[in-house]
Order: structure tokens, then C-alpha cells, then sequence
């Protein structure tokens, strides 16, 4: 069975595969305070809650957060026993980096264009939603050639406050209506419905 781990900046999103088939999954907070040992018990903590320690093979990480990546890698390593690759631009994924500096494209950008190259028809545009909100574009023959970065909605939510004096915090939530009846409903709507709109605007014009 093989582990796989997405190190982002907000969480820590992993799963376990068996063959092709995607057999678990659990989150955790990105913690870039936790130890070596700390992730390694607790990894090894839910694996075996899990009843899966015993069956694992071999794992592969993606990480944005350079201060976790190796702590990660070396806890599953040594209380797991498995070998960890960890995904770069050199990893030999099938997919072309054509861009202007290959060492610049995150490797969450390159998980997705693969996923999408294999999993659907290309050329296709993924949409990334976490910290950042990304558009990774992958055309049919295998070639990434770019995309967008663009704010997270939750990155945005937590500007208001931390930027202004008399606009309070707010909690991500659905929106039922564009026009707002109060300040709390006016800002889930810039930030949600907006994000929305920014989304189909930049699909567009890609």
C-alpha cells in the first residue's frame, strides 16, 4: 500500500492507497512547531487506529511548507518504516514544466496537473482551493505551461480584520444572496460569491 501526504500551509490532507484504490484518508493541522517525534507519534497513532501501519510500503509527500517537509519525511520513515519520496520539480511524473524556471512550480501545482492529465480529458484548468486559490493548466500532450495564483478565500476572510479597524472577523459560511442585509453578510458575499465570479472571470479569459 502506498501513503501519500499533501503538506499545505493551512492543513495536512493524507490517505492511503491500495493499488488504484483510494482506501482512507484523514486531516490534520499544519503545525510547522510539531517535532520529528511529535508527527511521528502521531502518525503512527492514526495508522494504527486505522489498522494500516503494518500494511504500508512506501509513501510520497507533496509539501509548500519547506520547514515540515523533512521532519515529515524522517517521522514516517522512522516510525513507519517506509521510504518517502518527496515530490519536486525533478521528479520524472510524465508531466513537462514549461515554464520559465521549473524550480518555481510548486509541487501541489504538479500533482494537479498530472491528476489531471491521467484522471481526465486534456487540456484541462485545475482549481486549487486552499491558502492560495491556484489555476494549473496542463494542455493534451502532457505540458504544464502556467497558470494563476490568486488569494484563498479564507486568506481574504481573515484580511478584513487584520487589515481594518471596524470590520469584524468572519466565518466562512454558504451565502444565499449577492446583496447583503448587514456588514457580516455583505463581506461573505465579496468574499464568496466574489470568489466565485473571480473564478468564472479568469476561466474565461484563459
Amino acid at each position: 500500500m502506498l501513503f501519500v501526504a499533501d503538506i499545505g500551509n493551512t492543513s495536512i490532507n493524507a490517505g492511503v492507497y491500495d493499488g488504484t484504490t483510494l482506501i482512507q484518508t484523514w486531516s490534520i493541522s499544519t503545525d510547522k512547531n510539531k517535532t520529528e517525534d511529535e508527527y511521528g507519534a502521531l502518525l503512527l497513532s492514526i495508522m494504527c487506529h486505522k489498522n494500516l501501519a503494518a500494511s504500508i510500503d512506501s509513501g510520497i509527500i507533496s509539501s509548500v511548507v519547506p520547514a515540515i517537509t523533512d521532519k515529515f519525511k524522517n517521522a514516517l520513515e522512522r516510525y513507519v518504516g517506509i521510504k518517502v519520496h518527496v515530490l519536486t520539480y525533478e521528479t520524472k511524473t510524465g508531466i513537462m514544466l514549461d515554464v520559465e524556471n521549473p524550480k518555481e512550480v510548486g509541487c501541489d501545482r504538479i500533482a494537479n496537473a498530472c491528476a489531471a492529465h491521467k484522471l481526465y480529458t486534456a487540456p484541462a484548468v485545475v482549481v486549487d482551493f486552499g491558502t492560495a486559490t491556484n489555476f494549473d493548466i496542463v494542455t493534451a500532450d502532457g505540458r504544464f505551461i502556467g497558470g494563476i495564483i490568486a488569494p484563498g478565500m479564507r486568506f481574504s476572510a481573515e484580511a478584513f480584520s487584520s487589515s481594518t479597524n471596524l470590520l469584524p472577523k468572519i466565518k466562512l459560511d454558504s451565502v444565499e444572496r449577492v446583496v447583503g442585509k448587514n456588514t457580516v453578510q455583505n463581506m461573505l458575499s465579496g468574499v464568496v460569491i466574489g470568489h466565485a465570479a473571480m473564478i468564472d472571470g479568469l476561466i474565461t479569459r484563459i
